[in-house]
């Protein structure tokens, strides 16, 4: 999970994040200073999730057409 997580902070990819208790979060990754804190850009603002607290994560990546 934390590989994923590297990958699309390094290639500026989106991000779906799952929790434990079930909530959903979409969002760009950032470096964070805490390891086991997870820091995220999203639309509504930037969020802090524990590591820990984190049961999915899936990069998002969009292919551009060169149409």
């Amino acid at each position: 999970m934390e590989k994923v997580i590297e990958l699309a902070i390094k290639h500026g990819h989106t991000i779906f994040v799952k929790s434990v208790d079930g909530s959903t979060l979409t969002g760009i990754p950032e470096p964070s200073n805490d390891p086991a804190t997870l820091k995220m850009r999203t639309p509504l603002g930037h969020f802090w999730i524990p590591i820990d607290e984190v049961c999915h994560v899936s990069r998002l990546i969009v292919f551009k057409s060169n149409a």
